[in-house]
């Protein structure tokens, strides 16, 4: 799965450049965020037994695993299942994003019980850069403004009972804020400038 993310990566790196190079407007962290538009934005992956061979399906049409992938307010939910005869195993939902350069604090909220779970961001080859069960459910993303990296979610079953599920909700990213006077203090700032210089203009005068 590693190569194939990376296959990915560099794909929707060569994508992403050449939307920002057409249009200014283009946000660059993650799209879709809240899931107000179901899943785009999003890839998915699943892994299912047929009942007579591994399957792994890459780049899912979610409507064609209504039953592994939903939506709700500002969530997610991957699930395992099990229909006529097909044993839906493993379930990813994934997105790499550039990191934009005012970005401060990546946090979400998880809910899951299965056999394994697992919420991850990972580096464009892969590689993990963050644990959001095992390291806490924020992490800052400032050091990798300007690099690609992406949010990667999953499930899988291994007892054969298919009730596993993960929930994901509330994910956001901070931005650092950049401090701007206000009117008051610009004024306050002026009229401390203004008197300096008629006292130097005093002292000059005098001596």
């Amino acid at each position: 799965m590693k190569h194939y993310l990376k296959c990915k990566f560099l794909l929707a790196k060569t994508l992403l450049v050449l939307s920002l190079l057409i249009s200014s407007t283009v946000s660059a962290n993650l799209i879709n965020a809240d899931f107000s538009i179901n899943l785009n934005g999003w890839s998915g992956d699943v892994n299912y037994f047929d009942g007579i061979d591994e399957v792994s399906s890459y780049d899912v049409n979610f409507a064609d695993f209504g039953s592994n992938f939903s939506t709700g307010l500002n969530s997610v939910s991957l699930n395992t299942s099990e229909d006529q005869g097909n044993e839906f195993w493993g379930i990813y939902l994934f997105q790499e994003f550039l990191v934009e350069q005012d970005s401060l604090l990546l946090s979400l909220e998880l809910d899951f019980l299965a056999d394994d779970a697992f919420a991850t961001l990972v580096d464009e080859n892969g590689d993990l850069l963050h644990d959001f069960i095992i390291d806490g459910l924020a992490v800052d993303i400032s050091t990798w403004a300007g690099s690609f990296v992406a949010l990667e979610l999953g499930i899988e079953d291994f007892d054969y009972v298919y009730d596993d599920y993960l929930t994901v909700s509330n994910i956001a990213i901070s931005q650092a804020s950049t401090s701007v006077p206000t009117p008051s203090t610009l004024a306050l700032f002026s009229i401390a400038l203004i008197a300096l210089r008629r006292k130097a203009k005093s002292v000059s005068r005098t001596a």
